[in-house]
């Protein structure tokens, strides 16, 4: 299976490789707009991962040092938006806060000098869409650090009398140095690969990234050959890009975050501390919590009610629907496959390579974006298929590959540490097949399931990447259709669309995620 996976992307870059063959290709990669767009991106990328590490790393800092702050489980419950999100419903609800006639708009250009605001779109929307999205992961990764600080290191520096900026330089930065490596390596390719938000918040040319590039030119302009050269070009930043970060470190962002009510130290009563955090949580919720609200505020429903009348949105409902679950459930299933042979494999030290195919297979797919893997399934599979027709098959394929890193992540390290001391068990009392699922696997692991279902089923619901390519009016989803009514539409149903897809997202997470662990529920209640 792991060979499968690893031999279908060689399929697909062949696929690129065997379509460039034409005299037009190297001209597209010397050529001097191409350069100019991926300048254009890293500027844009850097910008944004800057600002997302120090949005969210002082909102860490900040929550860490308070312990006890108003709404801090709303605070960290958004530590999930970036995953969950969907990030065509995020750019409308952007467009409705910060647009031309958005509140939030139109309240700081009351205050502000003319002039002084970033334009409704263009640059300064990108960087605010892309902070909304990866300043969640930066609080998450930098907050779980300092909970690694020993107890002691506090009451140290406690009765050494440290102020704020002691305890930056001799405790907090040393925790959370180690991670910002990798972590900025993650955000900056999050953005520079972004494809949704650039499309929909970028407004023209002068800010795009390869992923646009390469939708343009399939979708309209048809030119195959300037396509897949794009999308190699893409495909080998990805990779040099995860490879970097796999060289960097592990980034750990599944620590639970049941911070302690009261962290001993010195600067907590300090009225700088106190404003410095105050403006610091502030700041965080206004860039990253209010769109989410506004989404539910500013929609109007009575105006916006015509949507449930039309025909395409409950084909699109319907599909999108089925796809997030059947993908769920996919990526889920073949992560644990992968998890019982890896875990089988650590035993030898023989079969080491096999567990380094098994994880490479996997984790190869991060480095693929979505437009990417969509355009080289276009290219393989021109001329043999009809490609509309089986629209379905093909986005739940590439959406099931997309979500099984993040599935085998949450599945594997449980998966090892479960049967690491129940193998010799099931092997005395010959528990195998599914009665070996339905005794161990599922009793132990009712939290990392529900999770990867949840999580599976929002990511593959939401995403716009490959759905661009093929969507048709013989196939739609909730995301294409979002985009045609945010393009040609506007106005009250796009933002409509946009509530009801955040509300799918975070009603299917929530219903993989307690279901499943009803019976601990019930357990711990009686």
């Amino acid at each position: 299976m792991a060979c499968g996976l690893f031999l279908s992307l060689v399929g697909l870059v062949w696929a690129l490789l065997n379509h460039n063959n034409s005299a037009h290709t190297p001209g597209v990669l010397t050529e001097t707009a191409t350069w100019t767009l991926i300048y254009g991106a890293s500027k844009q990328a850097l910008i944004s991962t800057f600002c997302s590490l120090i949005v969210g790393g002082a909102c860490a800092r900040a929550i860490h040092r308070r312990g006890r702050v108003f709404g801090k489980k709303l605070i960290l419950a958004t530590s999930f938006l970036a995953m969950v999100l969907p990030t065509t419903a995020a750019a409308v609800s952007l467009i409705a806060l910060w647009g031309r006639n958005g509140a939030a708009r139109g309240f700081v250009e009351s205050v502000l000098p003319d002039g002084i605001l970033f334009a409704p779109y263009g640059l300064g929307m990108v960087v605010l869409a892309h902070v909304l999205f990866n300043a969640p992961i930066a609080l998450r990764v930098c907050l779980s650090a300092l909970q690694t600080i020993p107890t002691p290191y506090m009451k140290l520096a406690a009765n050494l009398g440290f102020g704020s900026r002691s305890y930056w330089q001799f405790i907090e930065w040393p925790a959370i140095r180690k991670s910002i490596p990798a972590l900025f390596g993650l955000i900056f390719l999050l953005c520079f690969s972004s494809f949704p938000l650039v499309l929909m918040l970028g407004g023209g040319p002068g800010v795009s990234t390869l992923e646009v590039a390469i939708y343009t030119a399939i979708r309209f302009d048809f030119d195959l050959a300037k396509g897949g050269a794009l999308a190699l070009l893409q495909l080998v930043f990805a990779s040099s890009a995860i490879i970097l970060i796999s060289w960097l470190g592990s980034l750990n962002w599944w620590t639970e975050l049941n911070q302690a009510d009261r962290i001993v130290r010195k600067d907590v009563r300090s009225m700088t501390s106190r404003i410095a955090d105050g403006t610091t949580i502030f700041i965080y919720c206004a860039i990253v919590v209010l769109p989410v609200l506004s989404m539910v505020v500013s929609v109007n429903v009575e105006n916006s009610a015509r949507l449930f009348t039309r025909d395409v949105f409950w084909e699109a409902l319907i599909s999108s629907v089925t796809l997030g679950v059947a993908a769920a459930f996919l990526s889920t299933a073949l992560a644990f496959l992968l998890a019982d042979a890896h875990h089988k494999a650590s035993r030898y030290g023989f079969m080491a390579p096999l567990r380094g195919l098994i994880n490479i297979s996997i984790s190869i797919y991060l480095a693929v974006p979505s437009v990417v893997l969509g355009t080289s399934m276009f290219l393989a599979l021109r001329g043999t298929a009809d490609l509309f027709g089986a629209a379905f098959f093909i986005v739940l394929i590439s959406n099931t590959l997309m979500c099984l890193p993040f599935a085998s992540r949450l599945i594997f390290p449980k998966y090892s540490s479960v049967f690491n001391r129940a193998d010799k068990l099931c092997l005395s009392l010959n528990i195998k097949g599914f009665d070996k699922f339905r005794m161990i696997t599922l009793p132990s692991m009712r939290t990392e399931i529900g999770l990867s279902l949840g999580l599976c089923s929002a990511l593959a619901m939401g995403d716009f990447g490959v759905i661009a390519l093929f969507g048709s009016e013989q196939f739609r989803t909730l995301p294409w259709l979002l985009y045609q009514y945010s393009s040609r539409y506007g106005g009250g149903e796009a933002e409509l669309l946009g509530l009801i897809m955040l509300g799918l997202a975070l009603l299917k997470y929530f219903i993989f995620y307690t279901i499943l662990r009803l019976p601990e529920i019930r357990k711990s209640n009686a």
